[in-house]
């Protein structure tokens, strides 16, 4: 029997949030409630199934439209990948200094995810791997702050190619053009950024 949930709603308190979605090429819909796990539909909203355990604190899903069945996550677990739509899960944190993760994206074949210390952001940091493969995560350095003051949080990194943008809470925005090797300060003094996208 077919699991039902509706997103944003919790028993035994109060209704959480929808903190991301993100759509599948085919169609699928992924929804990241904050503390209330993934959840997917097949039937444009109609009904809703999850996908990792109500009580798992994902802070972003991401099903990139040009690969059918891959979805990642940013959780505080770490960093999620699925290749079948969400069924089945494997977590790769080799390399990171915390496995306290807000933000994800694909820059061609290689994940970017931000990483701190816990939810008040201490020690975030920036990391780049492979999607597939056995490769731990590296650290972003070049150009970027030894850490930054908070999260980058979800949203905030976003990529296109091998061009990617990061936004902090500082009021920063960072680019690369090269999947996350070298990075430069494209503007400074804005007003904390919320999210970033390519048109």
């Amino acid at each position: 029997m077919q699991r039902v949930a509706k997103p944003g709603i919790r028993h035994g308190g109060a209704p959480a949030d929808v903190r991301s979605i993100s759509a599948g090429i085919d169609g699928s819909i992924y929804v990241n409630v904050h503390v209330g796990g993934v959840l997917r539909s097949t039937d444009r909203g109609v009904t809703w199934r999850p996908l990792l355990d109500i009580e798992h604190d994902v802070h972003q899903v991401y099903a990139p439209a040009e690969r059918p069945g891959l979805v990642l996550v940013a959780a505080f677990d770490g960093f999620g990948v699925s290749w079948d739509g969400g069924e089945t899960w494997t977590w790769q944190n080799d390399g990171l200094h915390a496995h306290y993760c807000r933000a994800v994206a694909l820059a061609g074949d290689t994940v970017i995810l931000s990483a701190s210390a816990g939810h008040h952001g201490r020690r975030a940091a920036l990391y780049r791997r492979l999607l597939r493969g056995e490769g731990a995560f590296e650290r972003c350095e070049s150009g970027l702050p030894a850490w930054f003051s908070d999260n980058i949080d979800t949203g905030c990194v976003a990529a296109d190619g091998a061009a990617v943008a990061i936004g902090s809470e500082d009021g920063c925005v960072f680019f690369s053009t090269d999947a996350g090797r070298r990075w430069e300060s494209v503007a400074k003094g804005l007003a904390p950024v919320r999210a970033v996208a390519f048109g």
